[in-house]
């Protein structure tokens, strides 16, 4: 099915191009919300933690923590977010696989749940944290069908501890004294396949018999956009009556992405030895593309009689500073817009100011009105900490 925007959305999108400087990111609330029924329809008895990285703005954070959703954080910067936002300390997991001490110094009054990733973790932890409430993070191993820079549960990533450690690290950490829930599992992200999840949550099954039972199985995130929730409702069911345990996700990408665009504005059209469309947005607003191999939809904002197929590229002096390939448009005009959708996650999140270039303006539309989340970065403020 083609991604489409909700004609209330894109209208009040067409209002307000014409005051608005591009790039800007805009955010449907409207369309959040109905993503995240959709995952408490599917999940019913799962507690939700969003996902910080996905979209860290504190506006949206407190829209969802009014929804009743925790909080998954992946740095002190995110977990001091999270509190800043609202969320209480039993309401944050604090996932990766890097904890310094000076970190777990920074929390010892507020510590979040902890999701150990390591043998190190573990001890550290015991030292700095000896009060913490934790949770093993668990490798599968397995052959995860995504990018492989999102593929965290294959074997030779960095995350994790691989099953055959598991029953031993989790009574180390029983003998440590740590408050320890259960386990936790997430294989990557953007994944589409109900078979990639099963084989992990095998994984896990084949584990209980050494580990026995836990209060909690958090199965983190990485659903796809296009993939059947429903499907994996049951399988999970089961597995949390295997352990006894209480269903925790980690959706992110799944609830942000389709609520959000990023608005561009065609500077001029160029030919090489291809057809390019000069934007006035590109890597440094939208990184995916050139991190990943992302692609995402393009949707124009302007009527035109004539077609035809263009690159799309950005105005960094980076040959890879292209967001989309061979896109069929209507041939426009400069100064014409066009909106990247499915870019409401790890889009604002991962903008950069590298070559000087100020992060773009971020705005949430209610269903009634705008909200700006976050200003674009004055020019200014890019040397201000330099001497």
């Amino acid at each position: 099915m083609e991604p489409s925007l909700d004609p209330r959305f894109l209208e009040a999108l067409r209002r307000l191009l014409p005051d608005q400087p591009t790039p800007f990111y805009a955010y449907d609330w409207t369309r959040v919300v109905v993503q995240v029924a959709r995952m408490r329809r599917a999940f019913p008895f799962a507690r939700l933690l969003y996902a910080l990285k996905a979209n860290p703005r504190l506006g949206l954070l407190r829209r969802l923590r009014g929804l009743g959703l925790g909080a998954e954080a992946v740095s002190l910067g995110e977990v001091l977010r999270a509190y800043r936002a609202g969320f209480g300390p039993e309401e944050v997991v604090w996932n990766g696989p890097v904890k310094p001490v000076e970190t777990l110094l920074a929390l010892r009054e507020r510590s979040p749940v902890v999701v150990l990733d390591s043998e190190g973790d573990i001890l550290r932890v015991a030292r700095h944290l000896p009060q913490a409430r934790v949770l093993l993070r668990v490798n599968p191993d397995l052959p995860v069908r995504t990018h492989g820079h999102l593929a965290t549960g294959r074997g030779e990533s960095q995350f994790g501890v691989l099953p055959e450690a598991v029953p031993g690290l989790v009574q180390a950490i029983r003998q440590r004294g740590l408050g320890f829930l259960g386990l936790h599992l997430h294989l990557g992200s953007a994944l589409d396949r109900v078979e990639d999840f099963l084989q992990g949550y095998r994984v896990l099954e084949a584990l209980f018999p050494q580990v026995g039972p836990v209060a909690v199985l958090d199965l983190g995130g990485g659903f796809g956009l296009g993939l059947d929730l429903e499907a994996l409702s049951h399988p999970m069911q089961a597995l949390a009556r295997l352990y006894g345990a209480q269903v925790w996700l980690e959706p992110g990408r799944f609830l942000l992405a389709e609520a959000g665009v990023l608005v561009v504005r065609v500077v001029g059209l160029k030919e090489t030895r291809r057809r390019y469309l000069l934007l006035d947005g590109g890597m440094t607003a939208l990184l995916r593309p050139a991190l990943y191999g992302a692609r995402h939809p393009v949707l124009p904002l302007y009527a035109s009689q004539a077609e035809g197929e263009f690159d799309l590229a950005g105005p960094a002096c980076e040959a890879g500073d292209v967001l989309a390939r061979g896109v069929r448009l209507p041939v426009p005009q400069e100064g014409d817009a066009l909106a990247l959708l499915q870019a409401g996650a790890y889009g604002g999140s991962m903008a950069l100011t590298y070559l000087d270039t100020p992060r773009p303006k971020e705005l949430l539309w209610t269903g009634e009105g705008w909200e700006v989340l976050r200003e674009r970065d004055a020019l200014e403020s890019l040397w201000a900490n330099e001497g």
